[in-house]
């Protein structure tokens, strides 16, 4: 969404409600970080601060995936299966209302939620992430450092993402550093990630699951946040570190066809994921026009969770896909390509529910037919 002045203050970072009547308060300080630690590992770390005004709880979620998977063609068979190593630890801490706190400094605002979740938001961009589980399984002192402007999707006017998903808010991808303790033992980490600020009014989870893709790539020379809901907006945010450059659409994209001259996202060879009871793209084809030209990312996902406010996989079933590689480029109008480099990401996806009883056995299992195979629905 294209706004007057699109920096982030202080003010958004501390925003904890709207004007408008609220049916489903809902208030977020979200991270999404994909790192490299100094052991060698690849490791996706997400969390949140969760407010929920209907259900009177503020809720802290602290979560990490390590390490790469593979897809698996099954035998005799159409289907492939996502083989990941997925979620290593999922925590909810579920507080009574008022554990949020917010408070207002020179410089910064400091958002906590009991002993689990502090975050410091600066005036420079910058977050610093203090988490822990408190059990000793898991701590991070973590700083996300944005850059240029994050993916606006509702500031002064709400975003209707679908008439009954008014949100206000951003996501905005950067560089992560810092140190976590995995049950004791020090890791430092680097890499990227995305952050977000969310403000819900109201919001229809079954609209939202026509389909919804939302994530971040970075580049060592461009970061970029997306957003693509195909029953309704859709939306990005480009900054070309280098000419300090930054593209975003003007608010008017809408779901459908109507729209794909100027941003599309495809999702290729699909693979049956047993954690989330549905198919995930294994590959993303993204490309952006620009007004200077088109940018250009075909991301390959390694590794895979499913995340909600419940351990259950849900009517509509969400998913983060993490990114080990990503190659991009930026063709400008006169001809020159620029070549990106260094690429890593995440998306979540939402979907329609898979239906488990149309589905054939072997995606379930692991135990191989021998000898003639014929099944109906």
């Amino acid at each position: 969404m294209r706004i007057d002045n699109p920096k982030v203050t202080l003010a958004d970072e501390a925003r904890n409600g709207v004007k408008e009547e609220v049916r489903s308060g809902f208030l977020d300080w979200l991270y999404e970080f994909n790192v490299e630690g100094d052991d060698g590992e690849l490791y996706a770390f997400g969390g949140s601060i969760l407010s929920l005004a209907l259900e009177k709880m503020d809720m802290v979620n602290l979560c990490y995936a390590k390490g790469k998977g593979h897809v698996k063609q099954l035998k005799n068979s159409i289907y492939k299966l996502a083989k990941y190593p997925g979620l290593c630890m999922n925590h909810f801490y579920r507080n009574p209302q008022g554990t949020l706190k917010i408070e207002k400094k020179e410089n910064s605002v400091v958002v906590s939620c009991g002993e689990n979740y502090t975050v410091e938001c600066f005036d420079n961009g910058t977050w610093h992430l203090i988490l822990d589980t408190c059990d000793g399984e898991f701590k991070g002192d973590l700083y996300h450092r944005a850059h240029g402007y994050p993916l606006w999707y509702g500031r002064e006017k709400p975003s209707y993402l679908t008439q009954h998903s008014v949100t206000y808010g951003y996501n905005w991808s950067g560089d992560v550093d810092g140190t976590v303790w995995i049950n004791g033992k020090e890791i430092k980490v680097k890499g990227t990630g995305q952050r977000e600020r969310y403000v819900a009014v109201d919001s229809s989870a079954a609209e939202l699951g026509a389909w919804e893709d939302w994530g971040y790539i970075t580049f060592n020379e461009i970061h970029s946040s997306m957003y693509d809901m195909r029953a309704g907006m859709k939306d990005y945010s480009i900054y070309d570190l280098e000419s300090e450059k930054h593209y975003t659409s003007n608010g008017d994209l809408m779901g459908g066809d109507r729209d794909v001259t100027e941003m599309e996202i495809l999702h290729e060879d699909w693979a049956f994921m047993r954690e989330l009871d549905g198919f995930v793209p294994t590959y993303y084809n993204i490309r952006i026009k620009t007004e200077d030209g088109v940018y250009e990312a075909r991301a390959h996902v390694c590794n895979a969770r499913p995340w909600g406010v419940t351990y259950k996989v849900p009517d509509n079933p969400v998913a983060t896909l993490i990114f080990d590689s990503v190659e991009g480029r930026f063709i400008y109008n006169d001809g020159t390509v620029k070549k990106l480099t260094g690429g890593r990401g995440a998306m979540s996806v939402r979907q329609w529910h898979q239906y488990p009883n149309m589905l054939p056995r072997e995606l379930y299992c692991d135990d191989e037919l021998t000898g003639e195979k014929f099944e109906t629905l």
